[in-house]
């Protein structure tokens, strides 16, 4: 059963169309994240780290670009899905999301736009908040891509990592690296929370 599973997935990353339905997953989660794409990245660089395919530069490069196409397409969008969010309940985890996002954006925009982006729900409504307060564009697509660079690169790395350490067992290369991806995303959110806390009791 197993090996039938690694030929499944391993069949489907070297297809053709692999490239272009990644691209199209990322824009995806980047519009609406029910799906989250570094999901998909980590399991791409595990099996590049484990079998060689797929491309893993390629992989980034074109999770890179889609990832910035979504992102500005949400935020040329913002105006028209702001009532969205502030119909969200406080109570909810999507709440608590769009709470992070309020409280973080207050006290440093480019530092949030870069964080969010290991944050599904997070970076989500918050380039539709910054769309529709027409945070300043240039100011966004800077922060956006160093956040959006970083991201692709480190969820397809710790992929590739884990693959390479368990390159004859590729279906645990690619739990570990996922696991590792997840661990990272919640390590940087609670540096930050972290760093923000020492500033306002350093301000008291």
């Amino acid at each position: 059963m197993t090996d039938q599973i690694v030929t499944w997935v391993e069949t489907l990353l070297t297809l053709p169309a692999f490239y272009p339905v990644l691209a199209l997953l990322v824009i995806l989660d980047s519009l609406l994240p029910l799906i989250p794409s570094e999901a998909v990245l980590t399991l791409a660089g595990s099996w590049s780290g484990a079998r060689g395919v797929p491309h893993l530069f390629t992989v980034i490069q074109i999770a890179v670009a889609a990832a910035m196409i979504g992102d500005n397409l949400c935020y040329f969008l913002g105006t028209r899905l702001i009532g969205f969010v502030e119909r969200v309940p406080d109570d909810s985890a999507r709440g608590r999301a769009v709470s992070w996002v309020r409280l973080n954006i207050r006290r440093r925009a480019g530092t949030t736009i870069i964080v969010a982006r290991f944050i599904p729900w997070a970076r989500w409504f918050m380039t539709i908040m910054l769309g529709s307060v027409r945070y300043p564009w240039r100011w966004f697509f800077l922060y956006d891509t160093i956040g959006v660079f970083i991201w692709a690169t480190q969820a397809t790395l710790i992929g590739y990592l884990g693959g390479r350490m368990f390159s004859d067992y590729p279906l645990i290369g690619m739990a570990v690296g996922i696991t590792l991806g997840t661990l990272v995303g919640l390590v940087i959110q609670r540096a930050q929370e972290h760093v923000y806390r020492k500033q306002a009791e350093n301000q008291q």
